[in-house]
């Protein structure tokens, strides 16, 4: 299976302490990426504040793409959190984000039901279904 995408263990950090945080609300956010390396984490704003489901705010999402065109990268993805189910995405996920961010948009759903050993897992929205991707971690 070919890498979908690179990025620090910083960055892994970063979306698990947000979704530590948000906790019991599912976290979101974006990822930009430069030549398949992620440059940045963006954090945003859950606006359904669910345990179950998760959108961000289409104002929000452009203020995003604004500021990853001007630092050079690409939008390559997004990750949210599943608080209290494994970290594949669900039917809603799948309904939600399939259509708009199929492949090469990259999804991390970060995994919390168990706080003390948090799971990162990445995929790829494809034909509605969800098929997992591999990600490297590199020296940053």
């Amino acid at each position: 299976m070919a890498i979908a995408i690179r990025l620090t263990k910083a960055h892994i950090d970063q979306m698990v302490a947000h979704a530590l945080e948000e906790a019991p609300i599912e976290a979101c956010g974006l990822i930009a990426a430069r030549n398949g390396t992620v440059t940045e984490i963006r954090r945003a704003r859950n606006a359904e504040q669910s345990p179950y489901r998760f959108s961000i705010d289409p104002l929000e999402t452009r203020r995003h793409e604004e500021a990853i065109d001007a630092a050079g990268a690409q939008l390559a993805g997004f990750y949210h959190s599943h608080t209290g189910s494994a970290p594949i995405p669900s039917p809603t996920d799948i309904r939600m984000m399939g259509p708009f961010f199929g492949p090469p948009y990259v999804h991390f759903v970060i995994g919390v039901a168990d706080r003390a050993h948090p799971e990162v897992r990445a995929w790829y929205i494809e034909n509605g279904q969800p098929i997992e991707q591999q990600y490297e971690i590199i020296p940053g």
